[in-house]
């Protein structure tokens, strides 16, 4: 089936995929943070439920991924000025995290009617998170005029990666906060998303990092090199249990370093159940402290045609308990840097109207073929 390599564009395929149109999703209004002044709304969509397999359940191993083939988005023809994430139980309300056996390996968004910025032929990553869960504000807490603009017609994938640790079966939900302005609001800036990784932005080369290293620091080979004017504004890291360091570099220098904290709450610290059968080992001591958040970076740097973006990302899994699979091996680790350029208006709604589709075939080729 052609889709279904696309599940996962961070180049991870696991467990079976549950294709399905979107047409479930519940959505209620809740109060805008920023730019209330100029009409911004915020809305809450609840996608799913979804079905997670039993930790036990052989060809899974408790591990699935959702996807809604023409997600509902909070808005058509609009500024998304931000966003959260979160996995919650069927409810809605219960939050689903690692102190619950439940586990968001990672959610993703892409738009098919858009070219990626760093892997040009493919469709656009357009956000990525991971069990951290991190929230995503263009605007710098309304500081700063900025959005991601979304067409009328675009139609967005998004993928759920859920894992189960315990047991029984159980549904769970994602739940995303969504703030945007109507239309096209005079003097924002537009976001373009450019996806910054270890192993290639084309999830195509090798980082440097070995299987059976414990302590290491992963690097990008290539990085990425801007073809426009801008401002990058933020800059949001995913990253895996047992990273410690994670850092931008623009022409050599530092401009952007991510830390990670474990276990800050009760959520992200996981039990050793002792022989519950679960199909991901995160540890063995009688309590694991998980990636809880990751520091971001915000008015990153000024950028110009030909500035070359590479990154590191450092790990020490004698310190934190990495992730592993239900067969006791390390689950590959992830260094990416999800940075956001925002140009002009007018240019750059220039640029995307100019846009063709992304080359989807080319990207489940690629990810099919073993890439990240």
């Amino acid at each position: 089936m052609k889709f279904e390599a696309v599940v996962l564009f961070l180049g991870v395929v696991r467990g079976v995929v549950l294709p399905r149109d979107d047409t479930s999703s519940k959505v209620a209004t809740i109060e805008a943070k920023n730019f209330k002044d100029l009409g911004a709304k915020r809305v809450q969509i609840t996608y799913g439920p979804y079905l997670i397999p039993s930790s036990t359940d052989e060809a899974t191993h408790g591990m699935v991924t959702s996807r809604e083939m023409n997600a509902l988005m909070p808005c058509r023809e609009c500024f998304i000025t931000g966003f959260t994430t979160d996995l919650r139980f069927e409810d809605g309300k219960t939050t689903a995290n690692a102190n619950k056996q439940m586990w968001l390996h990672h959610s993703g968004l892409m738009n098919l009617n858009r070219t990626d910025a760093a892997c040009t032929h493919w469709p656009e990553r357009m956000g990525v998170n991971g069990n951290e869960r991190s929230s995503i504000d263009f605007t710098l807490k309304g500081t700063r005029k900025a959005g991601y603009y979304l067409r009328a017609n675009d139609q967005v994938f998004l993928t759920i990666d859920a894992m189960n640790m315990a047991p029984a079966a159980r549904n769970v939900t994602l739940v995303m906060e969504w703030e945007y302005l109507p239309g096209i609001p005079a003097d924002f800036d537009i976001v373009f998303p450019i996806w910054l990784d270890v192993k290639g932005n084309c999830l195509n080369e090798s980082s440097g990092a070995k299987a059976e290293d414990l302590v290491f620091t992963a690097k990008s080979a290539t990085g990425w090199t801007a073809q426009h004017s801008g401002d990058l504004i933020l800059a949001v890291p995913h990253i895996h249990d047992g990273n410690v360091n994670q850092q931008v570099f623009q022409d050599g220098k530092k401009v952007c370093e991510s830390i990670p904290g474990y276990g800050e709450t009760a959520d992200f610290v996981s039990h050793n159940e002792g022989g519950d059968g679960h199909g991901h080992d995160h540890g063995t001591s009688e309590h694991t402290y998980h990636v809880s958040s990751i520091t971001q970076c915000e008015n990153v740097a000024k950028v110009a045609p030909g500035s070359k973006f590479t990154i590191t990302s450092e790990y020490d899994m004698k310190t934190h308990t990495p992730m592993k699979d239900h067969d006791g091996s390390l689950e590959p680790i992830m260094g990416i840097q999800f940075l956001h350029l925002a140009r002009p208006q007018a240019e750059g709604i220039k640029d995307i109207l100019a846009m063709k589709n992304g080359d989807l075939d080319a990207f489940v080729a690629q990810v099919r073929g073993g890439g990240g």
